[in-house]
């Protein structure tokens, strides 16, 4: 009986870690105003999700939405590109450029 639990839990383990095997995770670190898309992704990895909004004036504004690992617990960070170069990042930056008048492509 314990063999066979002891089977089951290595085998749900083993399978919990097979999902994030083919991702490389990034430790976060700080953006720089003004980087690309691909200079983000280089110094970041790839984003969790990604949000994408277009406001009255056509202009296309991109969230590029990254998890901060602490030691008990996990923060998003919302990264923003315009014309695909980074203006700014943070909560209170996404909550400051994302309104209700805003249409979300993606």
């Amino acid at each position: 009986m314990t063999k066979n639990f002891l089977t089951i839990a290595l085998c749900l383990t083993l399978l919990g870690c097979a999902d994030t095997a083919n991702q490389v995770k990034k430790p976060f670190s700080q953006p720089q105003l003004g980087m690309t898309k691909q200079q983000l992704i280089a110094a970041l990895g790839k984003p969790e999700a990604v949000e994408i909004y277009q406001k009255s004036d056509k202009t296309r504004v991109e969230f590029d939405i990254y998890l901060r690992t602490y030691q008990s617990f996990s923060q998003k960070v919302p990264v923003c590109l315009i014309d695909n170069k980074v203006v700014g990042w943070g909560k209170t930056f996404y909550e400051d450029h994302v309104s209700m008048e805003d249409t979300r492509i993606k």
